[in-house]
């Protein structure tokens, strides 16, 4: 059985904080990790949009935005297909240890996007994924069903931490 780590929780809780300390701790113990993570942009306290951004290289694209991109629409946003090249190069090359941060609405509104999130979780190797609270998506469902879950609350970021930190000495 592959190695993983599914991380939940409620928007704000903390989800990409505790997956980029893990990603932290794996690169400290030596561990090649490649994958994406997907901050907010804000402008004067008001979010625009998102960007995704590839872990190993620092490189980074719009995932979604309010205004300037032409693919789907989530909410207020509007995904930004252009995303996609950069999601396959977070994946290519020697790598270890995987990241997806993370599988929600505006990742899965792009088929290639979704296709090769697919791929890294069929791959074998190891990984951590975050995703969205209220995921349906029985593929991506039935794919982390045997893995560790963290469910990360504002009022205990450490205990995750601490249980995910837990669960790493069994690589």
């Amino acid at each position: 059985m592959t190695f993983c780590i599914a991380i939940t929780g409620e928007p704000g809780a903390g989800k990409s904080t505790l997956a980029m300390k893990l990603v932290e701790e794996l690169k400290r113990r030596g561990y090649k990790v490649c994958g994406v993570t997907c901050p907010d942009v804000r402008v004067r306290g008001r979010r625009i949009g998102f960007k995704m951004v590839d872990i190993r290289s620092g490189k980074e694209e719009w995932l979604a935005k309010v205004e300037g991109c032409n693919g789907p629409r989530v909410g207020r946003y509007r995904v930004c297909p252009q995303v996609v090249e950069l999601v396959k190069e977070a994946f290519s090359g020697d790598c270890d240890f995987y990241v997806i941060d993370e599988i929600g609405p505006m990742e899965l509104k792009l088929d290639e996007v979704r296709k090769e999130f697919l791929k890294v979780l069929r791959s074998g190797r190891p990984f951590i994924v975050v995703h969205h609270l209220r995921l349906r998506d029985r593929e991506f469902l039935e794919m982390l069903r045997n893995c560790k879950k963290i469910i990360v609350r504002r009022e205990a970021r450490e205990e995750a931490y601490e249980e995910a930190l837990e669960y790493l000495k069994e690589l």
